[in-house]
């Protein structure tokens, strides 16, 4: 494996020169973090963000280059800030302290960065500029926002070994997310660097400066398009195309890419659940004098809540004999409670039992009963004669819900990329959810961002799990199901 080490920095602040870039020096140490995954000796990977990133800190460190890094294979070069340029066609990055009123003294020229990393005698460099345009001073009008294609061009002409990937064109805007909580560009380097995007990793597990560039010029303004309005463009450009092909990451070889979707360690929980329908004046509570519901507001909530109360108890008294009888649980392994917001739960030492009774919102005069088993111990209890016995018709949904959210419009087109026999997938117009249909099976496969649901006729819960786990197989070729992950 190549000898690869990092150099990154993120100015997120500046004193004078512009606004801050949202969550560049976060993006910056996560990316750090992730870089021995991707192949680099995270001891020799240098980080420069907050007061670090003044022009004399970062000047100190250009020059110490060479010393710092040591003999490099391969060196990756990250950096967020603003840029400008003056009438010349010189480029400057800002600094934390750069000056509006003698920017040109007070930032770093791109030819300095160019020629402090020639120094460095590396035979592959790759730049990931994340660079946005120093907005227009009223006391600076000699400065013009971003920075010089000309100069770009010269910079990264074919003689030097280097690839330079901008996250927008010069003077554009480089934009970030608010529900992502990061920069767009810079999260979809995250993601390929984390290793959750696979599809511009080649089948040996490296990933080449063109293969990121590719993936980012494609996603990053989907990623757009999502969270802005259509008249905003992000455009990544790629410099140094000849010298694209360097290696900057070796991952493990990929499996299919459903695999890491369906990881144990993605999940958070496992749940089956179950709704059902009934009417606010056949509970137990409700009398001839009360009034119907017209709207789903919080008064009807709580009514509805007060006068099923009864029959919330009922279903777990009738529950907790029928969990005696089958498992022969003791009295002390039952914990039956309820509350005033219209939820109860039986709590056993293999699983959880909740049952919650609430206002159906499209008709409030009626009322929706939930009921949902979690925290299960193993496969081998859902498959068990107990179990079927108390639960066996009652569930028509299997759910595995995510630790952290995925991306679902990244996993279908690498699915269509791959697709696989027998499996048919729809996706909805705005990318944010889909439904896989699996031959031979009656119900369907829906993902979101936070869970997959197996959505079948009612009947042994089993035989959900079995279908998921059939899916799971195609996906990642093993032969015996795992446990299911904690509750």
């Amino acid at each position: 494996m190549a000898n690869r080490v990092a150099v990154v920095v993120a100015v997120e602040n500046f004193f004078e020169i512009g606004p801050p870039l949202p969550y560049a020096a976060s993006d910056a140490a996560e990316l750090v973090r992730m870089l021995p995954a991707a192949g680099y000796d995270a001891a020799r990977c240098l980080l420069l963000t907050g007061t670090r990133t003044t022009q004399a800190v970062i000047n100190a460190h250009l020059k110490r280059l060479p010393k710092l890094l040591g003999p490099v294979d391969s060196l990756l070069v990250f950096i967020a800030t603003r840029s400008f340029h003056l009438k010349t066609t010189t480029g400057y990055l800002a600094c934390a302290d750069t000056i509006a009123s003698d920017p040109a003294a007070t930032a770093i020229p791109l030819a300095e960065l160019v020629a402090a990393l020639r120094k460095v005698q590396c035979p592959e460099v790759t730049l990931l500029l994340d660079i946005e345009a120093v907005p227009p001073l009223a006391e600076a009008p000699e400065l013009k926002p971003g920075l010089v294609e000309g100069e770009l061009d010269e910079l990264f002409r074919q003689e030097y070994p280097f690839a330079c990937l901008l996250s927008c064109r010069p003077g554009e805007r480089s934009f970030e997310s608010g529900q992502l909580r990061r920069g767009i560009w810079r999260h979809h380097v995250l993601e390929v660097f984390a290793g959750k995007v696979r599809r511009c990793v080649k089948a040996d597990g490296t990933l080449t400066a063109a293969a990121l560039h590719d993936y980012l010029a494609d996603a990053v303004p989907r990623t757009l398009r999502r969270h802005y309005d259509a008249a905003h463009e992000q455009v990544p450009l790629l410099w140094g195309e000849t010298f694209s092909a360097a290696v900057i990451a070796e991952f493990a070889p990929p499996c299919h890419p459903g695999a890491e979707l369906l990881d144990a360690s993605r999940l958070k929980r496992v749940v089956l659940r179950a709704e059902s329908h009934g009417r606010v004046k056949e509970l137990a509570g409700f009398r001839k004098t009360h009034t119907l519901p017209e709207r789903a507001n919080e008064w009807a909530r709580k009514f509805v809540h007060r006068i099923g109360a009864p029959d919330i108890q009922a279903d777990l008294d009738t529950l907790f004999t029928r969990l005696r009888d089958a498992f022969g649980y003791k009295r002390k392994d039952l914990d039956v409670a309820t509350d005033r917001d219209g939820v109860g739960f039986i709590r056993t030492p293999d699983f959880e039992y909740t049952v919650s009774l609430d206002v159906n919102p499209d008709q409030p005069a009626d009322v929706i009963w939930r009921r949902e088993l979690s925290r299960l111990a193993s496969v081998e209890l859902i498959h068990s004669p107990p179990f079927r016995d108390v639960f066996g018709s009652r569930f028509d949904k299997l759910v595995f819900e995510f630790a952290t959210p995925v991306d679902v419009a990244e996993w279908v087109d690498r699915i269509e990329e791959q697709p696989l026999e027998g499996v048919k997938v729809r996706v909805a117009s705005d990318s944010g959810t889909a439904t896989i249909a699996l031959a031979g099976f009656r119900g369907h496969i829906h993902l979101t961002r936070h869970a997959v649901t197996i959505d079948g006729p009612p009947g042994d819960p089993g035989s959900l799990l079995a279908q998921f786990l059939v899916f799971l197989q195609k996906f990642r070729g093993i032969g015996e199901p795992a446990r299911l992950p904690p509750g």
